[in-house]
């Protein structure tokens, strides 16, 4: 649009009131439309009684008024009227055609000096016209048309690209700046906003307006000068904008989360992620004005523009300035209003490192940021709040895809670094995962950025990533285009230290300024390192920069990367340190060194304080001391604020000793991780004490509302650390034997090890105490101190779970189950404060488990990673799950989904060599199916028809060898795992054993005839036929056909003939182990070590024999049982340190050098194992309780206030009920009942007294239970007077006997068969079925006739005293395995061994007795509340 100004006057008039007429008309599609806008002028500068109107004429030629509000600004509308100092009202109008078809508008002339807001008023009034005129006459059409033109004149200019993008960006910002100007300001903060963006666009205008007209534009094509004012220009036009748009979107992601509801709000602040990972937290800086613009304009263009691929990868070296990149970019987005999330990894911050936190700490930002997402998300992690912990394909396709596909948003979101995430696979999982996903959400896109590492580039050349990912490569960016962004970087930062500074004018000078640039050598850390080097405080600038450029140049290289000879960051790095070290002081220099070595080597960043905490220094000295290297790190000036380095190159730099070459300034992680370990060590010796949060008794962590104001409150940072940390600094198995850290060790187990675990507990850190005492074990020889950590590490291990969710409850629960010979327990017991009592079951040690897992079916297949980290197990039979477990806790890590079609009957489960992959195998469906493990997502699927095969997988993970076994010909062929095709096949004559190996870039397998072991080789990557590689010798008596089990890697056969196990050696022709009287018959209960050194097999009665290596063969090494059954895989783990065996739906883990070996001394228990539950009885008074273990010959009477036995008794017979009454003792078994006086009077018993001979016998009369199979339910009625039998048939028969006589009393006919007893008052008979179903009868005697009738119940009676598990004094056991007092209390966990099914459980007023056949003794409890 023109505007048309009359030519200025030579006079400046009087001030006096003054009416403006501003008149526009343009032509649109409704036709021509006219405004005509009049205002009053007051002299000064105020609006008079007149007012202001618009006047708004249609095609109809008809004038309309519309009002203009006086208090607000609804739209902008920046005229340049030309303000002219002649007095008069008379307007100069001309009339004419634009290009665009749009007349010449009407602008009245108006004294500039008096009226300086003139042009602002009219353009006010004018913003209240329709949007469809508003392009003829706004600011903003005048800019994009400008803007056009510009576009059009550089299309073959050099220039063309960077302003051609910048441009597009622009349009696409003014775009949506027309949208929000035409709604009206929400305050009076948003008019002045927008007054000053609307003079902002006045001023930038008049600037453009002239580089527009046409013989500007004919220069402009010949001077490239012209090209940069332009582009410069823009970029002011673009940071305007942007500075508008930003607070505008504070403002509204500020009111967005108003909207969020309290209980949304609590359902997303218990969803576990990362703390501070988003762009606006911590100190984060963007690029500098005018700095990076070609590369922005381009993400920007690409965030825009829907045809673009979805993911963008900004691929740049140490120091290019990515993550400043990433910052500017979240920026813009987030003004753009498209920024749904960000996650800025770093390796100084555990949560921000583990890539775990990523996809849920993403979708966390996505729900507080669009309420559409938030309504899916939200009920999604209220009923099932384990997403979180998932796998991160399930976090990705739950937490993120789903939520976003149903909801249809359309964002951006930015994930920075991601190759400071921890993530040991050759492909990153966090790109495996995006590459299957992103397809299915075309609205979203993902900027990602990180150093070309290994792991990165593999998970971008993934084939379904790289076809929908657009790469920048930031290092090869042309040198000159860097260094003009650098040397404005170094131009403004010297600026800025001038103003700030005296006696710094031009300076520096051109040359000092072009040595800089060309040092930098296109790394902005160079540059940014020097600014805060050059602005040290206290120190003159202009030496600072001389003695940096005095400084020697350096030859070395960053890391491997030379960027340009002789000029690196080395050069930089020992120009700063050598100031900041001054002379050569050793004492001085290695408190420096200690002080870097803790801001270097810390697993999280530490503050100034907690520093010299640590360390023992002074406060101020430790501060001094980081200010002297300032310029290499960020430092606050508050001392609690944490400092770390500023680039991640320095501490790459001052670490390594080729680089770091003075060994003055040179930190070795050896030497100074132990300084940070004994610092750590002796604070918790120093500080910790019992309940320092002051938690009241029974609570749950999660029920404490201020836990972390409570933790903030009492633990200091500096103890947070040392808490969390200080095994982390036990980088050195010789570093604990040190006189200093050994003392200090055994102090901290001694005194402090449960206060540690309630630091732990509190601060959600409970399995970093796994890991300590994990690491500790392994770097201490046979000692005090070994038994001392085992016992710790076997409590952790039992009640890892309650440490995690109750702090008390470490001292209610886990110290008062600790068995009774524990050392933790003789060193801590007088802490304990139990709320419930174990009167008996206390075990008297640990089992020789160190953790076990149950799980809802039985177990068909397990399998050890071969890094021996993780555990396949498949359970479920026809109805298979997959879980992965951890393996070291068992805890479960993840579960594999199989979306196709249900998995049945598990034949096998394999790894890849690098524990990346897993393949399934098994009868339905008949298919290899693989997934991938940190991603959980399906890898691929390959259909096979043959039964018996085997797998192993090549070392790079991604072929493998598959064994089709058959007779007399067998099939070995080559696949391609991730896109499930095979390469080779190969045939060939023979018996082949079920196994195969890898070894190097081949597999190998063996086959076996009556004389021999042959062992064959064929490539991965080979077409070739398989090769013989050797031949064994086998014993003369062997069976090829029998049980065995064949060990390439030492050339070991493991065979069985039932009641024997003998171990051949093929290469010396010799056996190295002959055990007999072992029965063992199954060969998957038997298991080398990766090496062979270890040789452990299943036995029977149930447990394992684990036998070691030893110069003359094998020897027993431990003996092992199971409290779960009879045992049917046993795997030791590839590097021999575990043992894992599977019982039913239970697996348990064994250390291979546990000094523990059995569960008690056999000698020491009151009943022998045979597999059955217990029966008990208490007497009326609750003083003692008869206890034995169905079919058992030996009753024993507890006192259940010592809870030692007092009396046993020898039944002579099989015992399968039992009852006792004030005096007396009632045992039911082999069709007899037998009755048993007790003591009287002060009924102190002596202990371990027999009572051998019964008071009364009775056999009772027409027993249908002659030799039972099973035997039958059996109960005793309290007051020992009747007796109940019921068979466990399909359709059962319930009978009811008389104790005195043994007389038939009464039967029924009943379906319920698992589970038989009386009411407390003995007038009711109770059973249950298997599934649940309660029948009742009521005994009712007829004294006249003496008939005893068993009368049915209405199915909606209950038990008169309630049902034997359900306590009658409002006690309750969870399924969680709490134990609940009346008020809810929680009085007691019960460890998962002691969780029984309703059946074997029994309560008795504040009695609580668990009867299950697993247990070796009955466990009796009192709760005290």
């Amino acid at each position: 649009m023109k505007r048309l100004f009359s030519k200025k006057s030579k006079k400046s008039p009087e001030p006096s009131p003054k009416h403006i007429s501003l008149g526009i008309s343009a032509n649109t599609a409704a036709g021509p439309l006219g405004f005509r806008a009049e205002l009053d002028i007051g002299p000064d500068d105020e609006r008079s009684n007149g007012g202001s109107q618009i006047v708004f004429q249609d095609n109809s030629g008809e004038d309309k008024e519309l009002p203009t509000p006086e208090a607000s600004i609804s739209g902008v509308a920046v005229v340049g009227t030309d303000h002219r100092s002649d007095p008069t009202r008379e307007s100069t109008t001309d009339t004419g055609e634009e290009e665009g078809g749009n007349k010449l508008a009407e602008v009245s002339k108006v004294p500039e000096r008096e009226h300086k807001n003139t042009a602002l008023r009219a353009a006010t009034i004018l913003s209240h016209v329709p949007k469809e005129v508003a392009d003829g006459f706004s600011p903003l059409g005048s800019l994009k048309a400008i803007l056009g033109t510009i576009t059009a004149v550089h299309a073959n200019d050099q220039e063309a690209v960077a302003i051609g993008n910048r441009t597009e960006n622009l349009l696409s910002r003014i775009a949506a700046l027309e949208d929000h100007f035409y709604s009206r300001p929400h305050d009076v903060e948003e008019q002045r906003r927008r007054d000053k963006l609307i003079r902002e666009f006045g001023r930038i205008e008049g600037q453009l307006c002239p580089l527009s007209e046409k013989p500007e534009l004919e220069q402009l094509a010949e001077h490239a000068q012209h090209s940069e004012e332009v582009y410069r220009l823009l970029g002011d036009l673009r940071e305007t904008i942007f500075d508008y748009q930003m607070v505008q979107q504070k403002k509204m992601h500020d009111q967005r989360r108003k909207l969020v509801k309290p209980a949304e709000a609590t359902a997303l602040n218990n969803v576990r992620c990362a703390h501070e990972a988003e762009y606006r937290h911590g100190d984060r800086k963007g690029c500098l004005k005018g700095t990076r613009g070609p590369i922005l304009d381009e993400i920007e263009l690409w965030a825009r523009d829907s045809h673009k691929p979805p993911v963008y990868w900004l691929n740049g070296l140490a120091g290019t300035g990515k993550s400043t990149i990433a910052q500017t970019i979240a920026e813009r987005i987030f003004a753009d209003g498209q920024l749904g999330a960000s996650f800025f990894c770093s390796r100084d911050f555990q949560d921000r490192s583990n890539l775990k936190f990523i996809f849920p700490t993403v979708a966390i930002q996505l729900a507080r940021n669009y309420p559409e997402f938030r309504s899916i998300f939200v009920p999604l992690i209220q009923s099932d709040p384990e997403i979180a912990h998932e796998s991160p394909y399930n976090q990705m396709d739950r937490l993120i895809v789903q939520p976003l596909k149903e909801s249809d948003v359309s964002t951006v979101i930015v994930i920075d670094a991601l190759d400071e995430c921890r993530d040991e696979e050759p492909a990153s999982a966090i790109l495996s995962v995006l590459g299957q996903f992103v397809s299915q959400i075309p609205k979203v896109k993902f900027f990602v950025t990180g150093r070309p590492e290994p792991r990165i580039r593999e998970g971008f050349h993934l084939p379904l990533l790289a076809e929908t990912t657009d790469v920048f490569i930031l290092h090869d960016v042309e040198l000159s285009l860097v260094n003009n962004d650098i040397r404005l970087f170094f131009n403004q930062g010297f600026i800025e230290l001038a103003r700030r500074r005296q006696e710094l004018d031009e300076w520096p000078t051109r040359g000092q300024l072009d040595l800089l640039c060309e040092r930098a050598a296109g790394l902005f850390v160079y540059a940014a390192a020097t600014i805060k080097f050059i602005d040290r405080r206290n120190n003159d600038p202009k030496e600072q920069l001389d003695r940096l450029l005095r400084s020697p140049e350096s030859s070395a290289r960053e890391g491997k990367i030379k960027f340009k000879a002789n000029m690196t960051l080395d050069l930089l790095y020992m120009t700063i340190l050598q100031e900041a070290f001054g002379d050569d002081d050793p004492e001085d220099d290695h408190r420096t060194r200690s002080v870097l070595g803790a801001v270097i080597l810390a697993a999280n960043p530490l503050s100034p304080s907690t520093i010299a905490t640590l360390l023992g220094f002074g406060a101020r000295d430790v501060f001094l001391r980081l200010s002297s290297v300032h310029s290499l790190l960020i430092l606050q000036e508050d001392p609690d604020s944490s400092v770390r380095p500023f680039h991640k190159s320095f501490p790459d730099f001052i670490i390594d000793p080729t680089r770091c070459i003075d060994e003055r300034f040179h930190v070795s992680p050896p030497n100074h991780h132990p300084e940070l370990l004994v610092g750590c060590l002796e604070l918790m010796n120093g500080t910790l004490e019992k309940n320092m949060c002051d938690l009241p008794d029974g609570v749950a962590n999660c029920e404490v509302d201020d836990m972390r104001e409570r933790a903030k409150q009492h633990i200091d940072p500096a103890l947070q650390y040392a808490c969390k940390s200080w095994h982390k600094h036990l980088v050195d198995e010789h570093i604990i034997h040190t006189p200093a850290i050994a003392s200090a060790l055994g102090r901290f187990l001694e005194k402090k090890f449960l206060f540690w675990l309630e630091v732990l507990s509190v601060l959600g850190a409970a399995r970093e105490a796994v890991d300590a005492l994990d690491v500790t074990a392994k770097s201490l020889e046979p000692s005090p101190t070994l038994d001392l950590v085992t016992d710790c590490f076997r409590f952790v291990m039992t009640f890892i779970e309650i440490i995690s969710t109750s702090s008390p409850h470490i001292f209610h629960s886990a110290l008062p189950l600790c068995p009774r010979e524990s050392i933790v327990r003789g060193l801590y017991e007088p802490y304990a404060r139990p709320l419930a009592r174990i009167v008996h079951g206390l075990p008297n040690s640990w089992e020789p488990s160190i953790a076990a897992a149950g799980f809802s079916s039985s177990i068909d297949a397990v399998v050890w990673s071969p890094c021996s980290r993780l555990i396949a197990i498949s359970c479920g039979g026809r109805q298979t799950t997959i879980e992965i477990l951890d393996g070291v806790t068992l805890e479960r890590i993840t579960t594999l989904d199989y979306p196709l079609d249900e998995l049945h009957l598990t034949r096998w489960l394999a790894f890849s060599q690098n524990a990346r992959l897993l393949t399934w195998y098994g009868l339905h469906p008949s298919k290899l199916i693989s997934w991938d493990l940190q991603t959980g997502g399906l890898v691929s699927t390959i259909a096979v028809e043959q039964l018996d095969l085997k797998v192993t997988y090549s070392a790079c993970g991604t072929t493998f060898a598959v064994l089709i076994c058959g007779y007399p010909t067998f099939t070995v062929s080559i696949y391609n795992v991730l896109v499930g095709t095979r390469i080779y096949s190969h045939s060939a004559e023979g018996q082949p054993l079920r196994e195969i190996w890898t070894r190097g870039g081949c597999a190998r397998f063996a086959t076996i005839d009556s004389r021999s072991i042959t062992t064959w080789e064929v490539g991965f990557a080979s077409p070739h036929a398989p090769t013989p590689v050797e031949s064994l010798p086998i014993p003369n008596d062997f069976d090829p056909l029998g049980r065995f089990r064949f060990h390439l890697t030492s050339s070991r056969l493991v065979f069985t003939t039932g009641r024997s196990i003998m171990v051949w050696d093929g290469q010396d022709s010799k056996f190295l182990l002959e055990s007999t009287d072992v029965y063992c018959y199954e060969v998957e209960l038997m298991s080398f070590s990766s090496d062979g050194r270890f040789l452990a097999y299943g036995v029977e009665p149930p447990g394992i024999h684990l036998w070691k290596e030893s110069p003359t063969g094998y020897t027993i090494h431990r003996k092992l049982i199971s409290n779960t059954g009879e045992f049917r895989k046993v795997l030791v783990s590839p590097n021999g340190e575990s043992i894992i065996g599977s019982s039913g739906s239970v697996v348990q883990l064994w250390r291979t050098t546990d000094s523990i070996t059995s569960l008690s001394d056999p000698s020491t228990l009151t009943f022998q194992r045979n597999w059955t539950g217990f029966t008990l009885g208490f007497s009326p008074d609750k003083a003692l309780a008869a206890v034995t273990r169905i079919e058992d010959r030996t009753v024993v009477v507890l006192d259940l206030k010592s809870g030692i036995v007092r009396l046993t008794i020898d039944t002579g017979m099989e015992v399968h009920a039992m009852g006792m009454a004030e005096s007396s003792v009632v045992v039911v078994g082999e069709e007899k009942v037998v009755t048993w006086n007790l003591p009287v009077g002060n009924r102190v018993l002596n202990p371990r007294s027999n009572v051998n001979d019964s008071v009364l016998t009775t056999t009772l009369n027409h027993s249908p239970f002659r030799n039972p199979i099973p035997r039958p339910l059996t109960s005793v009625s309290p007051g020992l007077r009747h007796v109940a039998m019921m068979d466990q048939d399909d359709i059962g028969h319930l009978y009811l006997y008389d104790v005195p006589t043994g007389q038939l009393l009464a039967s029924v006919v009943t379906r319920s068969d698992a589970y038989l007893w009386f009411t407390e008052d003995g007038r009711e008979l109770w059973c249950v079925s298997r599934s649940g179903k309660a029948d009742g009868w009521k005994i009712i005697e007829d004294s006249e006739s003496d008939i005893t009738k068993l009368e049915c119940l209405e199915s909606s009676i209950h038990p008169s005293s309630g049902f034997p598990w359900e306590s009658s004094c409002g006690y309750e056991v969870t399924n969680g395995g709490w134990v609940l007092g009346p008020s809810g209390k929680r009085l007691l966990w019960l460890p998962p061994s002691w969780r029984l099914d309703r059946q074997s459980t029994m309560w008795s007023g504040r009695f609580l007795t668990l009867l299950d056949w697993k247990l070796l003794e009955p466990v009796i409890l009192k709760l005290e509340e």
